[in-house]
């Protein structure tokens, strides 16, 4: 069944498309009986965990939400299992409404909230496949994944952290031809769009024929669920396709006593947006495969979050170096008794600086093991609980990596690896298993250790930034839109406190009179740059190292930056400031390595 053209609230009002569904894939016969027969995968999914629980615990809290913008006494909302069941159910029948069909894209850009569970799980309970955009993305990115993707209904808020989202998504909706429905969390009358409180909360969509219509179906393990975009190479995104099982393989091969493991009922949570894949897993996936809880926070707050840790007896926490480091800066000043915290998981795509991890061990008093992920892989490898942080990482059981003894090309098969990637702009997505016998690039450079293990040396060319990943092509044409910026490149340098950050490299037009990083900031922020992609230092140069050929050298400027160790920024008093300036005599070498 294709989707509705009827006008109304939200819709684009075009007519006539056929209906068009690319993400039509699975995985080969052979392959899925392998992984079942190993147990990563399963023919059930995270909505079979969820009934199971609600059956038998229906009280029990599947999701705790902070909400900061909420009267004092109302800001922690828990929600049952048998709640959640009901708005999943309720949400998915709302989707059928809106004429969403199997295979659809449904892309929704909202913060932390409990709705943004409810309404992924309605998507694969729809067979529709959910696309979560971080709240970061603005008008341009947003119409990138939103036209990459082909997605049919977009949801926002009215609203959030100063932005008008839903304003930014009506002026997008007449250049994006897939749209059908625009949906509003907040006030959807000032724009038109579809009602969210009252067309997905307030109405029993699961009494409904369309309601009845989204009851799951078999054989979905397997089929695309989430569609994740990568931004930054070049403004030609790529997006990554999940399926429960590629998902549920990142739970499945934990077992150790160590590690995250899978013990009934534990709590979890995750400081990263929930529209992120490393959080989806953590604080959805994970939390649903054992029966436990998901807490979320929607605005960042390190002594917030601690409270809520103490307070809800959470077991575990997976968050980006930077985050740590505010939490444990946070937990000296004011400790709280958080007696069930039993394990930090540190990292994303970068490792953990040592210092760091040996201040979390002494602050919080457990275990702190680094984490490699990527959007293709979702959590990849973890490292021991040891001395040396985040330098070398072990897959998990099922992932084979390719990584020699020399530095190479990070290569990775297994049951957590995506059924496919989608450039951007190509008409169908690529197909992991069809293609290479089933190794896929993360585009990460990695070595193998003595141990068994990988180290993970450099990230995928120009993608600077761990969870947020910065649009570097976006924000270096932006710098050079200043008048005094005649060349200008951002790469990705390692804060000793933070991970990796961005860098912006400058040549002013006139070496005496350099632009400043406040002016360069102000500048950024008034063409649209979004706080998370604001560099975080600067570097001002004579000249950029190029090859031959005139293209940059990434892998020079990156070298370079790492020897500037008494440049290093201190973000004061706890979180990195956009722009801490460093000005340079030493030119970058034009034949770094």
């Amino acid at each position: 069944m294709g989707l509705t053209d009827s006008a109304g609230p939200g819709t684009a009002g075009r007519s006539g498309r056929t209906p068009y569904r690319p993400l039509d894939l699975a995985p080969p016969a052979e392959v899925t009986d392998r992984f079942r027969a190993a147990g990563w995968w399963r023919p059930e999914t995270f909505l079979d965990d969820l009934y199971r629980t609600a059956a038998r615990a229906p009280e029990r809290p599947a999701i705790v939400a902070d909400r900061a913008h909420l009267p004092a006494g109302r800001r922690r909302i828990t929600v049952g299992y048998a709640q959640l069941a009901t708005y999943v159910d309720r949400f998915a029948g709302a989707l059928r409404a809106l004429g969403v069909a199997p295979g659809d894209p449904v892309a929704y850009q909202l913060p932390n909230w409990w709705e943004t569970v409810a309404l992924t799980l309605a998507c694969l309970r729809a067979g529709a496949v959910a696309v979560p955009v971080l709240p970061t993305v603005r008008s341009h990115g947003l119409h990138r994944i939103l036209d990459g993707t082909r997605a049919r209904i977009c949801v926002v808020p009215d609203v959030w952290e100063g932005f008008a989202h839903a304003e930014a998504l009506a002026e997008l909706a007449e250049r994006l031809p897939w749209l059908r429905h625009r949906v509003v969390l907040g006030d959807a009358a000032a724009t038109g769009a579809v009602d969210f409180a009252a067309h997905f909360q307030h109405t029993a969509h699961e009494r409904t024929e369309a309601g009845l219509r989204s009851r799951p179906r078999g054989g979905q393990a397997d089929r695309p669920a989430l569609l994740i975009s990568v931004m930054g190479l070049r403004d030609a995104y790529t997006s990554v396709l999940h399926s429960p099982n590629t998902l549920y393989a990142n739970v499945s091969t934990q077992s150790g006593p160590d590690g995250p493991g899978r013990r009934e009922g534990e709590v979890f949570l995750s400081t990263l947006p929930l529209t992120s894949l490393a959080s989806l897993i953590y604080t959805v996936c994970w939390p649903l495969a054992v029966g436990g809880t998901g807490v979320h926070q929607d605005v960042w707050d390190p002594g917030r979050c601690l409270d809520l840790i103490a307070e809800t007896g959470v077991d575990q926490v997976y968050a980006e170096p930077a985050y740590l480091a505010e939490l444990a800066t946070a937990q000296r000043r004011r400790p709280r008794d958080a007696e069930r915290l039993r394990l930090v998981l540190s990292g994303g795509r970068t490792s953990t600086p040592a210092p760091l991890a040996a201040e979390l061990r002494a602050v919080f008093g457990v275990p702190v093991l680094s984490v490699w992920g990527a959007p293709e892989v979702g959590m990849g490898a973890l490292s021991g609980d040891t001395p040396q942080g985040g330098d070398g990482v072990r897959p998990l059981r099922g992932l084979e990596v390719s990584a020699q003894n020399a530095t190479s090309a990070l290569e990775v098969r297994g049951p957590s690896v995506c059924l496919a990637t989608w450039q951007h702009g190509a008409p169908a997505p690529r197909a992991t298993w069809e293609h290479g016998d089933g190794w896929l690039d993360t585009g990460d450079v990695a070595a193998a250790d003595l141990h068994g293990g990988i180290r993970v040396l450099a990230r995928a060319g120009t993608r600077t930034g761990a969870i947020f990943m910065v649009p570097v092509s976006e924000v270096e044409d932006r710098l050079l839109a200043h008048p005094r910026v005649r060349e200008a490149a951002v790469v990705a340098y390692t804060d000793p406190e933070h991970g990796e950050l961005p860098c912006a490299v400058v040549v002013p037009t006139a070496r005496d009179r350099p632009p400043g990083p406040a002016e360069l900031r102000e500048h950024l922020i008034a063409l649209g740059t979004a706080e998370a992609f604001l560099p975080t230092r600067l570097e001002i140069v004579g000249a950029l190292p190029r090859d031959d050929g005139g293209r940059l050298r990434r892998g020079a400027l990156r070298s370079w930056l790492a020897r500037l160790r008494p440049g290093a920024p201190r973000p004061a008093p706890d979180r990195p400031q956009p722009f801490v300036r460093a000005d340079r005599t030493e030119e970058p070498p034009q034949d770094a390595p």
